[in-house]
């Protein structure tokens, strides 16, 4: 058994409020496996290619990636050339926006923001 009935419907609840941004992102793809379970492809749009996958071990594991994903939507976005580390005021400002519409939904994973956030020198 790849996942528990409880890890698997945990991680399918978290997939389901991240759904939009799933759909919607540029830079990952989340893959089904018979054999591994939920799988986070890296993948490029221009130019095309496939690169990295890992097993998605967790319901926390996938927010995590996902709040991450977010963070580095808004780093791209700002034109900036750097890592959640080095996001300056306004940048943390709006990836806290951004966020907040996921951890609403999904409160008990609120520490993974701050573990995100703790890198930050």
């Amino acid at each position: 058994m790849l996942y528990t009935e409880k890890e698997k419907t945990e991680i399918e609840r978290v997939r389901k409020v991240f759904a939009e941004h799933l759909q919607q992102s540029t830079n990952f793809e989340l893959l089904w496996s018979d054999k591994v379970g939920f799988v986070w492809l890296a993948i490029g749009l221009n130019p095309l290619y496939v690169d990295t996958g890992r097993r998605i071990e967790s319901a926390a594991d996938l927010c995590h990636e996902c709040l991450d994903d977010v963070a580095m939507d808004v780093l791209y976005m700002t034109g900036n050339d750097h890592a959640i580390e080095e996001a300056d005021p306004l940048e943390l400002a709006e990836i806290k926006r951004r966020w907040k519409t996921y951890i609403d939904q999904l409160p008990e994973y609120a520490y993974l923001c701050d573990e995100l956030l703790s890198r930050r020198k």
